[in-house]
């Protein structure tokens, strides 16, 4: 940041350069200017903050299904129990009940 002797000096070049009439027009301008650029820059910064505190959930919420598979796993041989994969391959056979193609009835 600048010091005080140094904004003095900056300010009576400007005064010099610019005149007495236009400093106060460009003065404004320039914190209008500033106020813009904070406001937009500030509008950035939550929009990082936001994605990365969404970031983080989904991190955690992958890290906490991770861990919820290890301890049904580890459950499960302790228990001593299939894992799951093993028991979809072999499904129980599904009970149907037919008609025959021709419609008559088959005694069961």
């Amino acid at each position: 940041m600048l010091s005080v002797p140094h904004l003095v000096i900056i300010f009576l070049v400007a005064l010099i350069v610019l005149g007495p009439e236009k400093l106060p027009q460009i003065a404004r301008s320039l914190g209008k200017a500033m106020a813009d650029f904070r406001r937009i820059t500030g509008d950035f910064r939550v929009q990082i903050e936001d994605e990365m505190r969404e970031m983080e959930r989904q991190t955690r919420i992958k890290e906490m299904n991770a861990e919820s598979v290890r301890t049904a796993e580890s459950a499960n041989q302790l228990l001593g129990a299939a894992p799951a994969e093993e028991s979809q391959h072999d499904p129980a056979p599904a009970v149907t009940s037919e008609k025959p193609a021709d419609g008559e009835s088959q005694p069961v």
